[in-house]
């Protein structure tokens, strides 16, 4: 499937979709972490922080950060999503700025961000722009399905799923705050699913 053929099969998901989903439980574990470590020692000041959610569908981690006192951006190509996003935050006035672009293709900034969240998104080559753009210091906040979730369902590519200790590899160097590999269930689904918070040398 073509980046096209992609870009029309999300769209359509997104234009289609009654209810955002809710926030991954590992994402809420890791910013709630990150909020009370921020309170104790955080000299920027909450207006300060910058985020970035990369392949942000509709924005519910967007949101989450932005709820959490992060300026966030949010990078999509399905349009419908970002639309919903932008109307969501704009409603709840919390700081999310909505970008579409492939986030394939899109030039990630330098050191720019605090933290950067990727959730149930995976193109490995991603990840040498994906630790540049993250400030010394900061922090990259990464889930997505983990090889064996063939068995489960979508997805069965093997292009989108990690590998066992892939993340801890690619990661290398920086300081693991937290990580879960292996199965687990969404609702009461089973999945199977890999996930970090590492922190970026200062």
């Amino acid at each position: 499937m073509g980046a096209a053929d992609r870009r029309s099969v999300w769209t359509r998901r997104h234009a289609t979709a009654v209810e955002p989903a809710r926030p991954s439980p590992f994402v809420v574990t890791c910013l709630d972490a990150l909020t009370l470590q921020q309170a104790e020692s955080d000299t920027l000041g909450p207006s300060r922080r910058l985020a970035l959610d990369l392949a942000c569908g509709s924005g519910r981690h967007a949101l989450l950060m932005a709820e959490r006192g992060y300026r966030v951006e949010a990078v999509d190509y399905a349009l419908p999503a970002l639309v919903a996003l932008r109307a969501e935050a704009a409603e709840r006035t919390l700081a999310v700025h909505c970008l579409a672009a492939d986030v394939t293709a899109w030039p990630l900034p330098h050191a720019r961000y605090e933290l950067v969240v990727v959730v149930n998104f995976l193109e490995r080559g991603l990840f040498p722009a994906l630790r540049d753009a993250i400030r010394p210091g900061g922090a990259l906040l990464f889930e997505t399905f983990l090889e064996g979730q063939e068995r489960y369902g979508h997805p069965r590519n093997p292009a989108y799923l990690l590998r066992s200790g892939e993340l801890a590899r690619a990661l290398s160097g920086w300081k693991i705050l937290a990580s879960h590999e292996g199965p687990t269930t969404r609702g009461r689904e089973p999945v199977m699913l890999a996930g970090v918070l590492a922190r970026k040398p200062s």
